[in-house]
């Protein structure tokens, strides 16, 4: 099991859901590659964040509304070598999540059991 595993406080599901990744500067458009109630990969085709702290915007299928949430960087990686590296992305803690948007995440976990 790898250290960020280890870290992680919430099981991810694997989805690939759009996203935008609002900064002061920009709107970079990116896939959430897979999401926890606390946080998430994201894949950009460009390095989307020079920010620590920034705003998303996901678009979950089967939701009515989007998720809006602000988030932190946890990691970055830019690696593409081989199958099993990590896409380049990076992954993203929330650091604040409606309770709403949190339920709707918690819910898809429960489904999932």
């Amino acid at each position: 099991m790898s250290t960020r595993q280890k870290r992680r406080q919430h099981s991810r599901a694997e989805v690939d859901w759009p996203v935008f990744l609002l900064t002061p500067i920009r709107i970079v458009k990116g896939e959430t590659r897979n999401i926890s109630p606390g946080g998430a990969f994201i894949h950009a085709l460009t390095d989307p964040v020079q920010d620590d702290i920034f705003r998303l915007i996901i678009k979950p299928p089967a939701y009515a509304g989007h998720l809006v949430v602000t988030a932190e960087v946890a990691w970055k990686s830019q690696q593409k070598r081989l199958k099993h590296m990590v896409p380049g992305g990076m992954g993203v803690q929330f650091t604040q999540i409606s309770m709403g948007d949190r339920d709707f995440l918690n819910n898809l976990f429960a489904c999932q059991i």
